[in-house]
This record gives structure tokens, sequence and C-alpha cells, in this order.
């Protein structure tokens, strides 16, 4: 089987000859030396082509003037079958013969078949000229001399770049072969039936397994001078590398610009591409030339001149969120370029506003018990920023974060002693409003939630004439003062009646157990009152507890315990301390109690003036 192709070898040969150099053979005489230059290190330093070749015939002068590549012989002679001649192209299936005698496959013919052919699937045998079946089936059924397993040309990795391009011409032209670059040693594959030069085609040949019928594919082999690719530098800039101070839904327009570097040789096809990247997800954006030559194809290709930049406008809509456009370039004809650091560029969305929002919190809470409130710091700038972070309750700064680091959106919590009255809880991000100092608004900075007393329903005591408790204390005291409070338990239990002549004794008293709390909190006075730091004074909870276990007695009791609550207080703001005591009785009885004692607001102090020079 042959996969030929015409037409792109036809244009191939047109381009490729304009653009050889200067030094390319002018005659048949200069063109055998200079490929015999080529090739003499890899053969013995001998020639290896000749004015005839090993079977005598003569060197096709005029096809090497035409298409520049050696043949001997001629077409009808190599060409003698009757399907050997296509009358409406005027072609023969070969040029004549090669310098060892096989016949040279012109790749102008018709194909003989539509099989379609996945060269990288396909089951090709390694080493064709070490195989028996290969060189039998070349011998026999193709009747050309054998593959010479001597030849210095196969298995030769200098010539993997021209078998990689010759089945890339395939695939470009012939619609029934598919192939793919994939790191594959086609040089292990490919029997070398002439080899490429400086300035002339070669000829190579793979051989595969259908069943059992054996199959073979000629491709042409480039010049080496085809292969010497110069490798481009593209380059792409944005206009604006950073769009601030937006808002969501505005329409911008800017401009970014392509360019090819101006010492690149010739001409290079390029990718273009610009997105508008949402939430990780590339949405394409227009691009709009200056000059209507400028307009890339449908598939985003355009051709660049050396030292040539295109400019072109584009528009999108500012999202919601951070965003961000990115613009890149790339080669299309070679997957190299000198410098891949500039084939890309972005620019960040920024609304340059920093907000917040409670995402949970507790809704209610005992008096005394604690409470916590949930909230998400968001950064819309797009980049790293170090800011303040404040949470207050009823006004008073409970957690002081004065370098809060923020990129994206991170969550922080409160968590508090819940006070007697209810709980506003606000949380604010800049404060001070300087970190940054041009937000787009400062309206969203602060957000607060209500953090309600929980009514504690308490369940009615059983024989609660048997078993009492209350607590005595004052309604308010001066801060930063101890003060005193009492806990009297009073029981009543009658004593059993004597116990007749030979009964046990009368059972015990009932034990009874006592369980007391005071909750409150009071500023750490090391820390002090701090003036220059809005009012911040450090918050710490305080809480007592103690428990009591006692005989009740007989008859009617009072049991009184009494305790001392330190000094505690907060500057500018009462605080209240609250006070549980229970009581429970071996006998199952009990009794509940609670008070609230306010601590006065200690006066904030007066702050020093201090003279400056």
């Amino acid at each position: 089987m042959r996969k030929i192709m015409t037409l792109f070898l036809i244009i191939l040969f047109v381009f490729s000859m304009a653009g050889f150099a200067s030094a390319e053979p002018a005659n048949i005489t200069e063109a055998l030396a200079t490929a015999n230059d080529d090739l003499r290190a890899k053969n013995d330093n001998g020639n290896y082509f000749f004015a005839q070749n090993e079977q005598g015939k003569p060197i096709n002068e005029g096809l090497w003037l035409k298409s520049k590549l050696f043949s001997y012989g001629n077409p009808q002679e190599a060409s003698p079958g009757a399907n050997d001649y296509d009358k409406n192209t005027n072609q023969y299936r070969y040029h004549g013969y090669t310098m060892n005698g096989e016949k040279y496959t012109n790749t102008f013919f018709r194909n003989d078949t539509t099989e379609i052919v996945d060269v990288n699937s396909a089951n090709w045998i390694p080493f064709p000229w070490e195989k028996d079946n290969v060189q039998n089936f070349v011998t026999n059924t193709m009747k050309e001399p054998s593959l010479d397993p001597k030849n210095p040309f196969n298995n030769d990795p200098d010539l993997l770049e021209s078998i990689n391009r010759g089945f890339e011409n395939l695939k470009d032209y012939n619609p029934y072969i598919k192939f793919e670059r994939t790191g594959k040693q086609w040089q292990e594959y490919v029997h070398v039936l002439q080899p490429p030069t400086e300035y002339t085609f070669g000829m190579g040949r793979l051989f595969r397994l259908v069943g059992v019928q054996m199959r073979y594919l000629t491709i042409p082999l480039p010049p080496l001078s085809l292969l010497k690719t110069e490798i481009p530098d593209f380059s792409v800039s944005l206009e604006v590398d950073r769009f601030k101070n937006v808002e969501p839904g505005d329409k911008i327009t800017s401009t970014v610009t392509y360019t090819l570097n101006p010492d690149h040789p010739q001409p290079e096809k390029a990718w273009l591409r610009l997105h508008h990247v949402v939430s990780g997800v590339e949405y394409p954006i227009t691009l709009e030339p200056l000059e209507p030559q400028d307009t890339p194809d449908p598939d985003g290709f355009l051709t660049f001149q050396p030292g040539e930049s295109k400019t072109y406008r584009y528009t999108f809509t500012v999202q919601d969120q951070p965003s961000k456009i990115l613009a890149r370039i790339n080669p299309v004809d070679i997957d190299q370029d000198q410098d891949w650091s500039n084939n890309r560029d972005e620019a960040w969305i920024t609304t340059d506003n920093l907000w917040v929002e409670i995402i949970d919190y507790t809704k209610e809470a005992q008096i005394g018990g604690t409470a916590s409130v949930k909230a998400r710091i968001h950064n819309d700038t797009g980049e790293l920023l170090t800011t303040r972070l404040v949470w207050k309750v009823n006004g008073v700064i409970m957690k002081d974060i004065s370098n809060y680091d923020l990129i994206g959106s991170l969550d922080d919590t409160l968590t508090f002693t819940m006070p007697g009255d209810a709980a506003i809880v606000t949380v604010e991000i800049n404060p001070d409003r300087d970190r940054p100092s041009d937000e787009r608004s400062y309206d969203d900075n602060r957000d607060s939630c209500t953090v309600n007393p929980l009514a504690v329903v308490i369940p009615p005591d059983k024989e609660s004439s048997s078993l009492k408790i209350s607590i005595s204390a004052p309604s308010k005291v001066d801060a930063f003062k101890q003060w005193s409070y009492t806990i009297t338990v009073t029981t009543d239990y009658p004593p059993p009646p004597p116990p007749a002549d030979g009964e046990k004794d009368p059972p015990p008293p009932p034990t009874i157990t006592m369980n007391m709390s005071a909750s409150g909190q009071t500023a750490d006075t090391s820390v002090g009152y701090q003036y220059w730091n809005n009012g911040y004074q450090k918050i710490d909870p305080v809480k007592k507890t103690d428990q009591k276990v006692f005989s009740a007695g007989w008859g009617k009791n009072p049991h009184t315990f009494k305790y001392t609550y330190p000094a505690t207080g907060l500057w500018g703001k009462p605080v209240t301390v609250t006070i549980k005591a229970d009581a429970t009785s071996s006998k199952g009885q009990s009794a509940r109690d609670s008070a609230t004692v306010t601590i006065n607001p200690w006066p904030i102090p007066n702050q020093e003036l201090q003279l400056t020079y």
C-alpha cells in the first residue's frame, strides 16, 4: 500500500526552494558534490551519490531541476505496469530508481486506496531490514533489491525530525493519514531508501502487518535545510496591568498588543487569545483590530512579519468579584518560543473594597454562659492586605487584631461571656479607614447582630417547704472593689418518731449538696485603657464556683455561707455579675435562686496632655 501526497509537496517544493541559502547548487554536478559532502561523515568518508546508480542507470537531471531530488533512469522504465500511469495527471507511479536500485516512489501519483491509516497505532515492524519476512516481501512481492542491513542511514536519530516532518506532510494533505507526534523513535521503523541532504529530498519506507498480509507506507524525507527552524519570540502586553476603582456592571474598554521579535528571519504564524477569567472559568473576549488586515482567522491564527506588532481593542464587563484579563500568544508552526515568560500577560480587575458579613451566631445564650459569633471577611482587591479587625460587644472592644492579613475571604469568630442584657455584637474591618485609604465604599465594612439573654425556666422545687435557698447580695457595687454576698440554705425536716424497743436506730437527717457560681467580666488593669487604640481595653472573664455538702439536721435550720467576689470592673461601662445557687437533698428535694449585681463603670482616666517642641 502507498500513501502519497501531491499538491502539498508541490507547494512545499516551491516555497522551500525559495528559502534555500544562496549556496544552493547551480547544476547537477554541484548538487552531487554538495550532497556527498553532507553525507560523507556517515558514509565511511566516501561518496554516496554518483552520476550513475549501482545498476548503471544515469541520474535524471531534469527531475533534479524540477523537484530537487535524485532519481536514476526514467519514469517509463520504472513504471511498466498497466496501472502505473495516470493519464488524467500525466504522472507515472515511479520517478525512476534510487542510488541502490529501489524504485523511487512518485509522490505526485494518485492514491491506490482510501483506507485510513493511523500511523501511531498501526502494527509497524521495528528494524525491518533485520526481518526475514520483510526481506522476502521486498524481493518476492515487490521485486526490489533486499534491504541493506548495513545501510548507514537506518536507525539514525539525526533523521528523526525529517521522518516526523514526512509524516506531518502526509497528514496535512492526505485525509486518510492520521499522525501525532508522541516522542516515538521512528528511525527504528523507517528504512531509508535514499537519505535527505541539505538541499534534496530523501525517501523512507515502513512495513506493517494487517492480519497475515504485509503492507508498506512510503514517506518523503524533507531536506535538512527545511528543518533548521528559527525559534520565534512572540510577546503580548496589556495596556492596563490592573483595573482599579471600578464598579460591578461597568463596561471597560482597553487594548492589547501582540508582537513578533524584530530579528526573526521569517514571517511566523501565531495563535492569539484573550479571556476574562472569573472564578477559574475562561470566557473568550473578542479582539477588535485597529487595522482591518489584522483580523485573525476563525481559529485565532494570524501571520506576523518580523518586528510587527498588532494592537486590538477589547471590552469586558466588571463582575461582582475579583477577576482578571488573560492574554496569550503561541507559535503555530513550531512548538517552541525563545522566551515563554512574555507569551502571556494578566490584568486584575478589582473593586478595591473590604467588607464583612456575619454568617452564624448564637441567637440566645444563658446569662453568664458563652456565646459566639462567626463572620466572613472579604478582600476584593485581589491582593494580600494587612489591615485591622475589631470585635465589640455593646460598644466595648472584645477582640482587636491590629495586623490582620487578608486575601480573598477568611472567617473569624468571637466567643464571649453572655451579659445580663442583650449583647449587640459588631465586627468591623479597617475601622481606621487607612489600610487601605481608598476603598470603593466603607458602608459594608461593618456588620452586627444581637444575642438575647436566655430566659431560664426553673422547675418548681419538690417539697420546697423542706428545702429553700436564697442569695443576699448588693444590687450595685463600685468598680475594682471587693464585695461580699451570702447564700443561705434553709432546711426543715421533722425528726422521725423514736424507735420502739428492739427496732433499729432512726435514719440520719438528709444530706444537702449546694452548688454556687458567680460569673462576670473585668478589664485587665495591666493593659489599661488605650486612648491611642480607639479606647481598647482587654476584657477577661471572671467566674467563681463552690460546692458544699452538709447534713440538714432535724428541724428547721439555716445554713449560711459567705463569699467574697474579687475587685472587677470596666472603664466607662457597667458590667453584670450573675450569681446562681442550687441545693439538692438526698431525699430528692431541690431549690434554686439567682441574683445579679451591677458593677458600676470605672471612670475613664483623663488623658495627659503632652507638649511637643
